[in-house]
Parts: structure tokens; sequence; C-alpha cells
């Protein structure tokens, strides 16, 4: 009874997901991974994208569904944010320094930022219905913690226009290593 009641508690505990995401390989920086079950996202607090030197900060960003993404400007000239993908469409007109914006991101999919102003001027938003995400650092590294134990599909994004998926049973801590083949 005891041996029953220790592995239904391993069995149960969370698990962690990481790995590393290679392109070319080489580290894939800034690929959006996410794990996709049966537990839905709740809306996220605090995220933003600034624009400062001419650059959205950060690149690529991941929000869950309903979440609000201020928009700050802290760079010393306007700009105009906007996008015009199916996950999301909206312009936020030209504004200072100083001065923020708002949108609140319905559904799920991928968004790309745009200034018209400067059209050097992108970055993505991946808006997930997952509470298990991670954005790459720059070797390629993530770490999704607090993993219910269950079955999933890990997606993998990256924008060069590369993904992945395939199904991972998430029991005890994993390590896995994703190729996203050559660019």
């Amino acid at each position: 009874m005891l041996l029953a009641t220790l592995t239904g508690i391993l069995l149960s505990q969370d698990s962690t997901v990481e790995g590393t995401v290679v392109l070319s390989k080489k580290p894939a920086a800034n690929a959006v991974v996410t794990l996709e079950g049966n537990e839905r996202a709740k809306p996220i607090s605090g995220a933003k994208l600034s624009q400062k030197g001419k650059v959205f900060r950060p690149h690529v960003l991941v929000v869950t569904v309903g979440s609000k993404v201020e928009f700050p400007n802290d760079d010393t000239i306007y700009h105009n944010v906007f996008a015009h993908f199916k996950a999301k469409k909206f312009d936020l007109g030209m504004y200072p320094r100083g001065s923020s914006k708002s949108v609140t991101f319905d559904n799920p999919g991928l968004v790309s930022i745009l200034c018209n102003v400067h059209p050097e001027m992108s970055a993505y938003i991946m808006v997930v219905d997952t509470p298990y995400y991670a954005t790459t650092d720059r070797t390629g590294k993530f770490r999704i913690a607090n993993v219910k134990p269950g079955e999933y599909t890990v997606k993998v994004w990256h924008e060069s226009g590369r993904t992945r998926e395939n199904r991972l049973q998430a029991s005890g801590n994993k390590i896995i290593d994703i190729d996203l083949g050559a660019k």
C-alpha cells in the first residue's frame, strides 16, 4: 500500500521540460517552444514590447490568450506600431517618447509587429493558449517548469519559418533536443 501511494505521488509530480533548439546546426535563439495539452492558459499581466534605438524589445514575445501587451515608446523619436495578421490586426498610430499604448490579444497565433515609420523595425508576438511555453535564449536553450503529468504536443516555431511538432509524455523531468533542419 505504501509503495502504491509513493508511486502515485511520484507520477503526479510536476515535470520540467528543457532542451536545446538548433537551426542549420547552430543554436536557434528566439524560438518559441510550447507544450499543448488539455490545460488552457490564463491571461498574463505586465507584458511589454518596448521601442528603443529603432528596435522592438524583446524581438519575440510570448503571451497567453486574453493578455494585454503594452507598447511603450522609450525612443527619442515617434513610432507607429501596427500588425495586420490573422491573430490580430491593429494600428496604434504615431506616438512620441514617454507614451504607451496597449492591445489585448484575444486569439491564438502569430502576430508580426512593424513600424510604418521605420521599416527595419520588426518583432513577433506569439499568442498561445497553454500555460507551458518558453523562448530560447541565445544558446538555443529553453526550460518549461511545473508541467503537469500528461501527454502534450510539443510545438516549435522560429522566425525563419521553420517549425516542428512532436508528441511528449510528461512524467518526470525531460530533456529534449529539437533540430529545425536547415534554413
